[in-house]
């Protein structure tokens, strides 16, 4: 029976309830399942694992199916088999025993293009689904199981589980509630409904599978896993074709360009190729002559297209991103949206949060006054304040949502907060048990921690005791058996504001004396000016017999408690912090901190790591939410530091600094966060703290939640950026050089010669070239690992150019080279070499079968060297063989680019329409030593042109206090 679809709690009324459904699927809502290797397998029998299915993968198959409906290479095969044809006939009808030779040739290099893309695009294919799996990995949860907490992946969920749920949890499953305070949920995803949704029994038990608690703790019972749960279901539903990034298709619209304007270059060519052929050649030969040499001028034409259209950009920046994204997982960034790869290149500034991205998140209280006592003094307190000690450890202990979890492999260690965390290590130094307290203390209402409140509430239940009751001076509990309790924990000065008494160092509950709460507020300023997070707790006795709520259910905790104390919490500054925002700040990249501690605790941390600068503006959260437009404006250039912010206020800062321009990195951890993440251009969850539900509103995933590891983001970025732009650079290279050497020499020898249009380089010639530059090339220039000389530079703008000024140098240079020496031996060559067509086979170019090896040969390698050129796309940087032996991939590359070369020129004669001996000694030589005039030539114009000069940015007026607006008190570090 489905319960859930739809949702039906009258059916587990009449099963008993919750406890009788538990029972029902071999479990308890306390104990959870009895697990077992054989129970584990007779439910996932009965009701399925908590697998979702993948997206489907293509076979190799269809990959090379798709790489065979380019249109280009359709018109190319159908040409070739046109041509085959003839040859048939020609053998049959004239004993020409070469006549398909070129038609069959050009078939199997179109079969040898596709099968490498295919081979591409399939390996591609498999190193994303080994991220994603990777990503799967990631995701586990409590549950109870043999009355114990055990972490498990979501994967190895089982119905029966009864599952911990928190703000931010992303329901790896259907369930049904067990016990919770105040959860809510967004079930837009399933719904369509903006508003949270209220669970409780009376309302709504039931909790869907993919969406997200935004507020509260509690147990679940799961009910439904897999693909019979509301998210499997829906997953089964949907047909998700994979987007191209940004980039890809700025990429393919170029191609989209260049192929246009090769078409109308095609079709001019063939007008004007047919009208000399006709105009020149007479008297014409016969009809199957004419048949086959038009044929020819069509093939050529089609050949042209298919050189001239940049196929490989889309490839190239595929396998960028492939090549990128698995190495940037070894520097744990785990990349969720392939567009951020190439987007955190260009940031422009980074929001960082503070705890565990610039400090280590490992939390301990190292100093603290409770009860106007400080730690020593709380550690040897004599006897008669021990039950209140215990008391105020109780009222930290219960009022946490850390706790102990058995982990794999059977140890316990204590998962959570890690603020939470250094406080229950901390009353254990005070000799009380956390799990003591908690398994003897009815909780009776929490309220979770929240970005907004800045503190976490609950309400307890304890039994009356006369001795604590008279040490605090609370009302005579007469015929009360339990007295209520509401304790408080937070950011120090708001818990502080709701204080109007203090626990007094005899234990005495006194009223909140103006020179009292200056004397904590100079507590809170002096560990903050340590660099140390300050937390208080507070609790307030409700009145007897009643419960301290309001109308909504919420715990009334802003007014009228009584303060505990203070503790400061050491956070250290991971080591690598402040080199790796120095190399931010010189790459051009802006660092700001965005965190929920006070003001001076974030002004002493953001000084430590260096974000602060001299001029640099402090601010809090509450004053920045409220300027206007035009004071946003003026402060967002030196506004660096963002203290007791919320997650509203992230997202005004995200919000504004796109608008004015900047590329905006953030990094968040919390469920509220993920507005934020999803406004920036590149949005940053927490591998180790962050929820589920901030993970999927980011892109990327920094798996040790590190800001050194977010810098080598942009590393990685700027080197993807820098790897299409190299193969850009070399492609149009070779399109135009090829194009121009084609067209040229066809319209020669049309008009003189044979009066055929007969290309320096043929047909299935262009087609080794189009597979050199559109596939090998790409995968070479693809993979040159990044260096520190990449944030030597400012980011690159929205509105820059792809192909910027010292590129269209080296393209411009290098075609002109390649076409001269080409187009040189082409019309002197055959005076040198001499143009006997000694052979007689019909097949012989007009130029002889010498120069047009050597031709071929001097063109594919000023590819060759050119590609090597091409690893530097600055004028500054001169050395092009720099990182070059290091990088395995791109030498092997080149090298099978040569001996495929070489086997071509010396045995491949007959079917690449080259001189059957191969070429000498000399000759070869004379090749490489021409070709490799592509390194001198990129050589000179560096040296000569030199770099472009830089465009500086309009500098910005330092900016101070707004004056005139006492709601804006800008915190300046003078």
């Amino acid at each position: 029976m489905d319960i859930i679809d739809p949702k039906n709690p009258e059916a587990v009324t009449a099963l008993g309830g919750v406890e009788s459904l538990a029972k029902h699927l071999k479990s308890d809502i306390v104990a959870g399942l009895p697990y077992t290797e054989a129970l584990k397998n007779e439910i996932i029998n009965q009701y399925g694992s908590n697998i979702l299915p993948d997206q489907k993968q293509k076979s190799f198959m269809e990959f090379v199916w798709e790489a065979l409906h380019d249109k280009t290479l359709i018109v190319l095969m159908v040409a070739a088999a046109t041509e085959v044809g003839i040859g048939i006939y020609k053998v049959i009808k004239e004993n020409d025993g070469l006549a398909l030779i070129d038609g069959g040739a050009i078939l199997i290099a179109v079969i040898i293009v596709v099968m490498i893309g295919a081979v591409s695009d399939f390996k591609k294919q498999g190193q994303f689904k080994a991220l994603s799996d990777f990503g799967k990995s990631l995701n586990t949860l409590k549950v109870n199981r043999n009355n114990e907490i055990v972490k498990v992946l979501s994967t190895e969920l089982l119905v029966g589980d009864v599952v911990h749920i928190t703000t931010g949890v992303v329901l790896p499953a259907d369930g049904y509630l067990i016990e919770g305070f105040n959860i809510s949920c967004d079930e837009s995803s399933m719904t369509g409904e903006p508003m949270a949704i209220e669970k409780s029994h009376s309302k709504d038990p039931f909790l869907l599978s993919g969406t997200n608690v935004v507020n509260g703790v509690g147990t679940m019972l799961v009910i439904n896993t897999g693909t019979n749960s509301m998210s499997g279901k829906t997953l089964l539903a949907l047909d998700v074709e994979e987007e191209d990034t940004p980039l890809q298709e700025k990429l393919g619209r170029l191609a989209d360009d260049i192929a246009k304007a090769a078409f109308y270059l095609a079709i001019t060519m063939v007008i004007v190729l047919t009208a000399c052929y006709f105009l020149v050649k007479q008297p014409l030969p016969s009809s199957v002559q004419i048949s086959t040499d038009l044929l020819g001028v069509f093939i050529l034409a089609v050949t042209v297209v298919v050189v001239a259209v940049p196929e490989g950009l889309p490839l190239a920046v595929t396998l960028s991103l492939a090549h990128a994204t698995m190495q940037m997982l070894k520097d744990n960034n785990l990349v969720r949206h392939l567009a951020a790869c190439e987007t955190m290149g260009n940031a422009t500034t980074i929001c960082s949060d503070k705890t565990g991205t610039l400090t280590l998140n490992k939390m301990t209280v190292v100093d603290g006054i409770l009860m106007e006592r400080n730690m020593k003094e709380m550690e040897e307190a004599d006897s008669s304040l021990e039950k209140l000690i215990k008391f105020i450890c109780l009222s930290f202990n219960v009022n946490s949502t850390a706790g102990e979890v058995k982990g794999e492999d059977g140890t316990v260690v204590l998962e959570g907060s890690k603020t939470e965390i250094a406080i229950l290590n901390y009353t254990q130094t005070l000799k009380s048990s956390y799990a003591e307290d908690r398994v003897n203390t009815k909780v009776v209402n929490v309220e979770p921690f929240s970005s907004a409140r800045k503190r976490m509430s609950c309400i307890v239940e304890l039994p009356i005791d006369k001795e604590l009751d008279a040490t605090l001076g609370l009302e005579t509990a007469n015929g009360h058996d339990s007295r209520q309790f509401v304790f408080v924990k937070g950011a120090s000065e708001i818990v502080l504001k709701c204080c109007s008494q203090y626990l007094s160092k005899s234990g005495k509950i006194l009223p909140m004396t103006d020179d009292v709460r200056t004397y904590y507020t100079g507590v809170i300023d002096k560990f903050a000016g340590r660099a140390l997070r300050t937390i208080s707790g507070a609790f307030k006795a409700t009145p007897l017999g009643q419960n301290d709520v309001d109308e909504n259910g919420k715990i009334n905790d802003e007014a009228d408690l009584i303060l505990i104390g203070i503790v400061g919490i050491e956070d250290p500054l991971r080591d690598e912090v402040p080199l790796a925002v120095a190399r931010c700040q010189k790459a051009g990249v802006v660092v700001r901190m965005v965190t929920g501690d006070s003001a001076p605790t974030a002004r002493s941390i953001a000084t430590g790591c260096g974000i602060l600068s001299a001029d640099g503006i402090v601010m809090e959260g509450p004053d920045f939410r409220k300027l206007s437009e035009a004071e946003l404006d003026r402060i967002l250039p030196k506004l660096q530091v963002l203290a007791r912010s919320s997650p509203l206020d992230k997202q005004i800062l995200v919000n504004n600094l796109k608008r004015l321009g900047e590329t905006v990195a953030v990094t968040g951890d919390g469920t509220n966060d993920a507005p934020a993440l999803a406004a920036a251009d590149v949005g940053f969850s927490m591998g180790i703290a962050g929820t589920e539900v901030a993970k999927q509103a980011s892109d990327i995933i920094l798996m040790d939640d590190n800001f050194a590891s977010l810098v080598k983001a942009v590393v990685w970025g700027r080197c993807v950026y820098d790897a299409i732009r190299k193969f850009l650079q070399f492609q149009l290279t070779v399109n135009v050089s090829a194009v121009v050497i084609t067209v040229v020499t066809a319209v020669h020898t049309t008009v003189t010669g044979d009066k055929r249009a007969e290309s320096a380089l043929t047909t299935i010639q262009l087609l080794w070239v189009n597979l050199i530059m559109d596939t090998l090339a790409a995968l070479a220039l693809a993979t040159d690992l990044p260096t520190d000389a990449l944030l030597d530079r400012k980011p690159s703008k929205r509105t820059d150019d792809l192909v910027n000024i010292e590129m269209k140098r080296q393209i411009i240079g290098q075609a002109i080279y390649q076409i001269v020496v080409c187009l040189a031996v082409y019309f002197w060559g055959p005076s040198y070499f001499g143009n006997a067509r000694t052979l007689g086979d019909g097949k012989e170019p007009y130029i002889g079968y010498v120069t047009a090896t050597l031709i071929f040969n001097i063109f594919i390698f000023c590819q060759v060297f050119n590609e090597i050129n091409s690893r530097s796309i600055q004028a500054k940087y001169k050395n092009v063989f720099s990182g070059f032996f290091t990088n395995k991939i791109f030498i092997s590359i080149l090298f099978v680019t040569i001996v495929g070369q070489a086997f071509i020129v010396q045995f491949g004669g007959l079917v690449f329409t080259l001189d059957p001996k191969g070429l000498s000694l000399s000759n070869w030589l004379i090749s490489i030593v021409i070709g490799s005039g592509s390194l001198v030539v990129g050589f000179l114009i560096r040296v000569i042109l030199g770099s472009a000069p830089e465009v500086e940015d309009t500098p910005v007026k330092p900016v101070h206090t707004i004056k005139g607006d006492s709601k804006a008190d800008l915190h300046e570090k003078n």
